[in-house]
């Protein structure tokens, strides 16, 4: 299950020269975590407020795009 902390620790990540960002990094995940950046990823995009734009297990990247929706909440 996603936990609404984890959800706004990635949307405080953001940085204001880019949309883009990795989950893995953002959160401090190991390798073992992917899955679990993978589902907060996936639960932000259900929410509309990101772009699940990419992902890799070997090069552990859930990478994701801000949307509108999700720029004003960071």
């Amino acid at each position: 299950m996603v936990s609404e902390k984890e959800i706004k620790r990635v949307l405080q990540a953001r940085l204001l020269h880019t949309d883009l960002l990795n989950v893995v990094e953002a959160l401090g995940y190991r390798s073992d975590q992917f899955q679990q950046a993978f589902d907060i990823a996936l639960e932000m995009e259900n929410r509309n407020q990101v772009k699940l734009l990419y992902s890799n297990f070997h090069a552990g990247k859930v990478m994701i795009e801000f949307t509108l929706i999700g720029k004003a909440l960071s």
